[in-house]
């Protein structure tokens, strides 16, 4: 009974979780688009919001494994450590209110110290990545060093290269040559294919 009610309170800090993941999407989205001279939020659908901060912690297998194993380890060591509370080395490291919490107590408190510790460390994956990214792209645009590796194919066959610097499900975010201002071209309707070269 005491596991069903941590699994519905784990439920519920789930929940909130990907509230508090859409807002850093939305963080990490700006901060990138903003130094490239995009409102990105002018271009974005509900869809995009909703599916962008899944899309960057999935970008790759590397990153898909690493969040894999922190969210498990988050969930797993309040139960594993609450196990722990008369050890002498537990005693010695955690304090809790009250004194002699019961082990439900336990488990309660360090899985919120633990959650608002992954919470910070989304916040700066999340940040990180789109200053960092964001502040690559915009210093490579100022010293003319874009490589234009990418191809539009429009619907009426006329090609383009390009160097793609973002897409989201209904608009493409390019450069082209000679140029240092992003231009944004929807998709449906107007390019039948995209070759971009990773």
């Amino acid at each position: 009974m005491k596991n069903t009610s941590f699994f519905k309170e784990s439920q519920g800090y789930l929940s909130a979780g990907y509230v508090y993941l859409i807002l850093l999407g939305i963080l990490n989205e700006t901060f990138y688009y903003n130094q490239i001279g995009v409102d990105i939020l002018k271009y974005a659908s509900i869809m995009d919001i909703l599916i962008s901060p899944i899309a960057r912690l999935t970008s790759s297998m590397v990153r898909i494994i690493i969040f894999l194993i922190v969210v498990f380890t988050v969930f797993r060591i309040p139960l594993y450590l609450a196990k722990k509370k008369d050890k002498q080395w537990f005693k010695k490291i955690f304090t809790f209110e009250p004194k002699n919490p019961s082990v439900s107590e336990i488990k309660r408190q360090l899985l919120q110290t633990a959650l608002f510790m992954l919470s910070i460390g989304l916040l700066g994956f999340y940040v990180g990545t789109g200053v960092g990214a964001g502040s690559r792209v915009s210093k490579k645009i100022e010293e003319k060093k874009i490589i234009y590796e990418d191809t539009l194919t429009f619907i009426n066959d006329t090609k383009e290269t390009v160097k793609i610097v973002g897409k989201n499900s209904s608009y493409i975010f390019y450069l082209s040559k000679g140029s240092d201002i992003v231009k944004i071209a929807p998709i449906n309707g107007n390019i039948k294919y995209i070759e971009e070269n990773k």
